[in-house]
């Protein structure tokens, strides 16, 4: 089985927030002072804003903005698992399903052929099979039960047998099957449900942390007089819906505007 992957949305949103977190590393040593110094002017020389201050503010931006990435990631991968999981469980399903339909096909000709059409509604074969796996399910266990208590054992004209006791053997097999791929189905669809729930929560977290750490540092940057590198890590919509990924990231600080 191949491993899952990301979709083209989610790998834009983990790019984004690569490029803003690493925009953060990368330039925030070098506009640290200028804001230390615009602090110093505002508030004196005793401001708790000093370098190392904003520093550590550059630093839990960009450390914060990947915690929410990774649980964007992981969790995204998860949920792709589990919907992978799906597909062979629920071929399994049908396929039981379908072999018990066939089967109470059968059963239907035969108990019309040998017992003929009113013993149809006492062994419960009156009408249709359901579609529905687990009401087939349910239909399959009501025949069983009708079969084990009007047992008969009838020879056709043509020399034919149908035994009730025969049939209940088979049509038990064939139920528990199907029990078994419909409690694998339900168990699936409730890991899918938890998966997708947690991706919600971690997409949610992540929007707000992608938001408020690029709005942070285009904040900061402009207040340095850096309005290049402020226009790249602002946010917008289609950086938040994973439509794109934004500008490549400057490997060096360049002057302020």
């Amino acid at each position: 089985m191949s491993k899952p992957k990301l979709s083209e949305q989610v790998q834009n949103q983990i790019r984004v927030s690569e490029r803003v977190a690493a925009s953060a590393r990368t330039h925030g040593p070098a506009i640290s002072p200028i804001l230390a110094a615009y602090a110093e002017e505002v508030q004196g020389p005793e401001t708790k804003a000093t370098v190392e201050a904003f520093q550590t503010v550059f630093g839990v931006l960009a450390d914060g903005l990947d915690r929410r990435t990774a649980a964007l990631r992981e969790t995204e991968l998860a949920l792709a698992g589990e919907r992978a999981d799906d597909g062979p469980v629920r071929a399994t399903r049908d396929q039981k399903a379908a072999a018990l339909t066939a089967l109470l096909s059968q059963l239907r000709r035969a108990v019309d052929d040998h017992l003929g059409a009113d013993a149809l509604a006492t062994y419960g074969l009156a009408t249709e099979s359901p579609r529905v796996p687990a009401k087939l399910l349910q239909y399959g266990i009501n025949v069983a039960r009708q079969l084990g208590e009007f047992p008969r054992s009838v020879v056709s004209p043509l020399g034919t047998t149908f035994d009730t006791k025969l049939a209940l053997d088979v049509l038990k097999t064939h139920c528990k099957e199907l029990e078994a791929a419909v409690a694998d189905d339900h168990r699936e669809a409730r890991e899918l449900e938890t998966a997708l729930a947690a991706r919600n929560r971690a997409t949610a977290a992540w929007s707000d942390t992608y938001q408020g750490t690029a709005s942070s540092l285009e904040g900061l940057y402009r207040l340095a007089g850096y309005r290049d590198l402020a226009e790249k890590v602002r946010p917008t919509h289609r950086k938040l819906r994973g439509e794109e990924e934004g500008p490549e990231l400057d490997v060096a600080t360049p002057d302020a505007d």
